[in-house]
């Protein structure tokens, strides 16, 4: 069952107004949320971005909002009193999270393809990729429920997973939930699993790596390496191959990759650039990397975007 806490208070929340200095259209950013009614563990309500973080052994409920014009955007967010030091982390994290950075450079680049420049003026405001977990445990489990299903599928089975086994806090009449921990996971039985969704393999993978996370691997230290060497430590562990790696590095750790096998990728390059004849994996590979440079991991959000709301 769901660890639960309840923190009931008016007076005991602090609101924080950010500034932005560069362009945020935050309805679109929840946009990109394939399941926002649904703890995966976010949840979005009312145009409000809910999670909680946890931070040494304290759950932190975080509610985000925006207000203000694309041009002069203000980030509104919402937690119980907490540190300077607890308040820094989460601006950090929310930052990196949701791609909130300057993006002249990136559209001073797409404006020179006549491709990404109608996206981009259709998308203004969407922002850079962020990421779509606040751990790098998170993420690996999340690819691995990923694989080889449809993204709304996988969105299921997590927020399954996140409702059954995660801790949830009550806070300012909504519910911010937290995904669950290596130990719940290891604790859980292969049955417990497969009733969130989880295929028997899939049930099996995460309750190994969960459980070799406890015995001492750190996810958290893949930030520390390069490519190659994060795609040769993850596929040592049973149930992750080359495409789980890439996910995990472009989608929890921010790095400048793209996972080629995934097949919404493909969908999406080949569609605004071989006219809809999917393309292989090399291919799209090999593309992206040529055409997009740098800016590759932020393009292909934008042409999978796109991509979703038929463009």
């Amino acid at each position: 069952m769901v660890n639960e806490i309840r923190v009931s208070f008016k007076d005991e929340r602090d609101i924080w107004l950010i500034p932005l200095d560069f362009p945020l259209n935050w309805n679109l950013k929840l946009k990109f949320s394939i399941l926002p009614e649904r703890p995966t563990p976010c949840i979005i309500k009312r145009q409000k971005w809910i999670r909680a973080l946890r931070m040494g052994e304290k759950l932190i409920p975080v509610i985000v909002s925006a207000e203000g014009s694309i041009e002069k955007p203000k980030l509104i967010v919402t937690t119980p009193k907490i540190s300077s030091k607890e308040k820094e982390k989460i601006v950090d994290f929310l930052f990196e999270f949701h791609g909130l950075k300057s993006v002249k450079e990136l559209y001073d680049f797409m404006d020179g393809d006549e491709i990404l420049k109608k996206i981009k003026e259709k998308l203004y405001g969407f922002g850079k990729a962020g990421l779509m977990s606040a751990t790098v445990f998170e993420g690996i489990i999340k690819a691995i429920i990923q694989q080889q299903i449809s993204l709304r599928n996988a969105e299921l089975i997590t927020a399954n997973l996140v409702e059954n086994y995660g801790e949830r806090i009550e806070f300012c009449g909504e519910y911010a939930y937290e995904f669950p921990t290596p130990e719940t996971l290891t604790g859980l039985s292969l049955k417990e699993l497969r009733n969130c969704g989880l295929s028997w393999k899939k049930a099996e993978y995460i309750k190994g790596f969960s459980s070799e996370v406890i015995n001492g691997f750190d996810p958290e230290n893949l930030k520390d390496k390069n490519p190659e060497e994060i795609i040769e430590t993850l596929t040592t562990f049973k149930g992750i191959g080359r495409w789980t790696a890439e996910l995990v590095m472009v989608a929890s750790i921010g790095m400048n990759v793209i996972p080629a096998d995934d097949l919404g990728v493909r969908k999406a390059i080949s569609h605004f650039y071989f006219k809809d004849k999917l393309q292989p994996a090399e291919k799209v590979r090999e593309f992206a990397e040529s055409k997009f440079g740098k800016y590759m991991s932020d393009c292909i959000v934008y042409l999978l975007m796109a991509y979703r709301q038929r463009m």
